[in-house]
């Protein structure tokens, strides 16, 4: 799904202002992350004790791989998470990999708990997953934009997992499944190679979830 088709929507109900772009903050702390069972490595976190609050506030925690934020609503509030692909999510995730390495392939993490994603979710009430997939069918320059929406965010998050991590995961025979689901899976890990005409058992495309695609839009026109 080109994610102009949701834009057109969401904008023709006055849910979003293209001219919207986020909010710059003044960075006044940065907070290195280690998991354990991991190369000797960290990546940092970006993050304001401000935007922090908001998130905690909306959240109630957290969340153990957070990167930044990464596009903002119209008051400033955090809207979408850039996040770590790794052992990621709620505690108790990280909790349960007890050291090992978990694929979190969640990479914009939109934040439920606000107007804007009870918007996104009355579309999917009223069947516009089913709309846009049959827009997807009927229109070639759609679909080609949906499947170059896939790629950009599973190379953007395989991208961003550090050098020593990438090692790590291609070095044990047991990641080989988590290489392929961080490396060619897109948003909300959609099996995106399987809609190409040219593929050789090419199926109809298929829409997961509409908050993960605004996500990844709004990520991409606000950095």
């Amino acid at each position: 799904m080109s994610p102009l088709i949701l834009l057109t929507f969401l904008t023709g109900n006055g849910l979003f202002s293209p001219g919207l772009q986020s909010q710059s903050t003044k960075l006044n702390s940065i907070k290195d992350l280690q998991y354990d069972g991991l190369p000797e490595v960290s990546y940092k976190r970006i993050l304001t004790d401000e935007d922090a609050q908001k998130v905690r506030d909306q959240l109630g925690y957290i969340p153990c791989n957070l990167v930044s934020v990464a596009a903002r609503r119209s008051t400033g509030d955090p809207l979408v998470l850039r996040t770590y692909p790794l052992n990621g999510g709620a505690k108790r995730r990280k909790l349960k990999a007890e050291g090992d390495l978990t694929p979190f392939p969640t990479h914009y993490w939109f934040i439920t708990s606000n107007p804007v994603s009870k918007a996104v979710s009355a579309l999917e009430q009223k069947g516009y997953v089913a709309k846009f997939e049959s827009r997807l069918m009927d229109d070639p320059d759609a679909l080609h934009s949906f499947i170059k929406s896939h790629e950009g965010y599973a190379t953007e998050r395989w991208d961003s997992i550090l050098p020593e991590h990438k090692a790590y995961i291609e070095s044990h025979s047991s990641s080989s499944r988590m290489t392929q689901m961080l490396q060619y899976s897109g948003i909300a890990g959609t099996d995106f190679e399987s809609f190409s005409p040219l593929s050789e058992e090419s199926k109809p495309a298929s829409i997961k979830c509409l908050h993960a695609h605004y996500a990844h839009y709004r990520s991409q026109i606000e950095n």
